[in-house]
């Protein structure tokens, strides 16, 4: 049976309540060890959940004294298990600076976890991607 409208974005609203509190290992628990994290903006795959996406997590921890994420607007399709995302994005560095962005996110589930995640940054590239970029 498919999961309810309800069901998915109370997911997924776990996910950036865990990922706004730097919580690492509980945020990799949402996910498939098979995950695909893709940023569409920067044309950038990172690909196995105990690998390239915690590290990439991990540099955003490392990176900003605090990350937040909100005032989404949630579309989802329980028959597929899709939801798509708009939201804003704040990170600030331990210096205080700040960075915003509006991103649209894309996510499908597999066995009741995040199996695919597309990300559209709207804004600058986060400082922790940089070297990714090289």
């Amino acid at each position: 049976m498919a999961a309810r409208r309800s069901e998915l974005i109370g997911y997924l609203e776990r996910y950036y309540e865990r990922l706004d509190a730097k919580d690492l290992e509980g945020l990799m628990e949402l996910l498939t060890p098979d995950c695909c994290y893709r940023i569409e903006t920067l044309r950038i795959d990172y690909k196995g959940r105990d690998g390239a996406i915690r590290d990439m997590f991990a540099r955003l921890y490392q990176t900003y004294a605090t990350v937040w994420h909100g005032n989404y607007r949630w579309v989802a399709d329980s028959e597929a298990g899709a939801v798509a995302c708009q939201l804003e994005v704040v990170n600030s560095e331990p210096g205080g600076a700040s960075h915003r962005n509006h991103n649209s996110s894309f996510f499908s589930f597999r066995d009741g976890k995040i199996a695919f995640v597309s990300t559209y940054i709207g804004g600058e590239t986060p400082k922790q991607l940089h070297r990714d970029l090289r």
